[in-house]
């Protein structure tokens, strides 16, 4: 089922005041900050009655005033809280959380926060190494670099100060420079060894955990028009009781490029369930969260100005598995690339399991992409996951 008109009225959380009033003039830093904590390896493996769905939304505000964001708008599944920030997204399941924000956001500073707010609300108690760390299951932190890293706050600037600043939370954390050491086009990550105190037995592993990330710059000026709020976007979707232009006009966007339909999944003769929720900024931008099967998702946003267009696209949807073999990730990536038409594009892949027909497919992916030159391809083994990471110009 592609997205439909009843998903402006289902929110479970809505500001109205912020998204009436949020002006993306002087926005500018599209690529976005990624930080990934796994407390628990699985829901089950939880010791305790409450889980992360259980913080209170204005204990979840309290901690994105400390990244500098706020929420548009909320919705709940069975399996996991889906934020549309002013800044990107947040997804909150019971014993994880994916927070991404772009922009001059300062997305680390929450983590003091965000541990004591779930040692006071849920009785998580993670502060356990000697030396007062935190230690939960596995924590994951990457960004592309910056188009623009002096604007960014000082902590942010220098990839080294982002990893001394969290050594000081985490234990056994490493960091890697993936791909062209240069200002322009290398990918960031750090990574926890995996607690290996947490229960392991199958019943609390999540075997399908994947997560797709393809980041886009300089995107055909045709394409790229299509997030920007002008004359032929000013009439908005048709409007329902208490909703806002910015989550009309995000629906309207979402419907007119088809980013609704990047899985067959979410196509009209699929069973699963499907929630779309989807902002456009004035003058110009776009943010959504794509809701699967109740557990998976995929997220998209888009800064289209010129000069410095980019979009991102991430997915933890293990496409091949819940497709029954009908789709893989090149599928995916197709599509998103039909959408923006990149200039220049790098990928990254994580899987747990290296001989999966999505990981084996996506290592010969660049076969399949004609039009563009791959100038980096590396991958990593790290620790219980595997790691793909490509880059691609389009040729001249």
């Amino acid at each position: 089922m592609t997205v439909t008109i009843k998903e402006l009225t289902n929110h479970n959380y809505i500001d109205h005041e912020l998204s009436a009033t949020l002006d993306s003039t002087d926005a500018f830093e599209g690529p976005e900050k990624l930080l990934e904590i796994w407390f628990y390896p699985h829901k089950n493996a939880i010791t305790t009655a409450k889980t992360l769905r259980d913080v209170a939304m204005d204990k979840w505000i309290e901690i994105l005033k400390l990244v500098k964001c706020e929420v548009l708008s909320m919705k709940k599944t069975q399996e996991l809280d889906a934020f549309l920030l002013s800044e990107s997204s947040l997804f909150v399941f019971d014993h994880k959380l994916t927070l991404k924000t772009c922009g001059t956001t300062t997305t680390l500073f929450c983590l003091a926060k965000l541990f004591d707010t779930i040692e006071q609300e849920l009785s998580w108690k993670f502060q356990t190494t000697p030396d007062g760390k935190y230690a939960p299951f596995k924590v994951f932190y990457s960004r592309r670099c910056f188009l623009f890293p002096c604007k960014q706050a000082a902590i942010h600037q220098n990839w080294a100060d982002e990893v001394d600043y969290l050594n000081q939370f985490f234990d056994h954390g490493k960091s890697y420079s993936v791909g062209r050491n240069d200002k322009s086009n290398h990918w960031n990550l750090y990574v926890t060894e995996t607690d290996p105190s947490m229960p392991q037995g199958r019943e609390y592993t999540e075997d399908d955990d994947e997560t797709f990330e393809v980041l886009m710059t300089e995107l055909d000026p045709h394409c790229a028009n299509m997030f920007v709020c002008g004359p032929d976007t000013s009439t908005p979707a048709p409007t329902e009781a208490n909703e806002d232009k910015g989550h009309n006009l995000g629906y309207q966007m979402t419907k007119k490029t088809k980013l609704d339909d990047i899985y067959l999944n979410s196509s009209q003769d699929s069973d699963a369930s499907f929630h779309h929720d989807a902002f456009a900024f004035t003058p110009c931008g776009y943010s959504s969260n794509m809701v699967l099967a109740e557990k998976y998702y995929y997220t998209l946003h888009v800064t289209p100005e010129k000069g410095w267009s980019y979009a991102s696209f991430e997915s933890n949807i293990p496409v091949f598995d819940i497709s029954q073999g009908k789709q893989d990730n090149l599928n995916v990536l197709l599509h998103i690339l039909s959408v923006f038409q990149p200039r220049e594009f790098s990928m990254t892949f994580f899987t747990k399991n290296a001989s999966s027909p999505s990981f084996q497919k996506i290592l010969r992916i660049n076969e399949s992409l004609p039009e563009y030159t791959k100038l980096d391809k590396i991958v990593y083994d790290l620790d219980d996951y595997h790691l793909f990471y490509m880059k691609l110009q389009k040729k001249i």
